[in-house]
């Protein structure tokens, strides 16, 4: 399960689509974190609760979308 949440390299040789699979990966991560960051300030302001929630989704859309690419085009 620990790899799941913190990927670690499996293959050294990835190839040119594989780079481009962590950097989606780790874009969507950073994309994620900054989307349930500002879901949390909402929720903790008091306003925009749908906003807020929708924010959430989209936060744990992005971490496991892009994992799912990081798996289809680096093979780990």
């Amino acid at each position: 399960m620990p790899n799941f949440i913190w990927p670690s390299l499996k293959r050294a040789e990835v190839g040119p689509a594989g780079t481009f699979g962590r950097f989606l990966h780790w874009s969507g991560v950073i994309c994620g974190g900054l989307c349930a960051l500002l879901a949390v300030e909402f929720l903790v302001e008091g306003w925009a609760r749908r906003l807020s929630y929708d924010l959430l989704i989209v936060a744990l859309v992005l971490t496991f979308g892009t994992r799912a690419l990081r798996y289809v085009l680096a093979r780990e």
